[in-house]
């Protein structure tokens, strides 16, 4: 499911949701350890904004999430603690 619709900002913020969910953390502890306001992040989430190269690259720093996986789905690189949940 995480791979359907590829880059589609809609596929995009599920993404991001069910990441942080298998992370067990709330939207503002998820944007804020990685350094985004919840301004910023919650409109990604909620797909009303297309992620931010800025952005993506916080999420990436702090979480270990490829880029490939933000944008495409491709859970080839995913950490396993997050992997093994999606």
């Amino acid at each position: 499911m995480l791979e359907e619709l590829e880059d589609k900002r809609e596929a995009v913020a599920a993404r991001l949701k069910r990441v942080r969910e298998v992370l067990g953390l709330g939207k503002k502890e998820f944007a804020e350890r990685a350094g985004i306001t919840m301004q910023t992040y919650g409109p990604f989430e909620n797909g009303t904004r297309d992620l931010s190269l800025q952005s993506a690259k916080k999420l990436r720093k702090t979480y270990s999430l490829p880029l490939e996986f933000l944008y495409f789905g491709k859970t080839d690189d995913l950490p396993t603690r997050i992997s093994k949940d999606l």
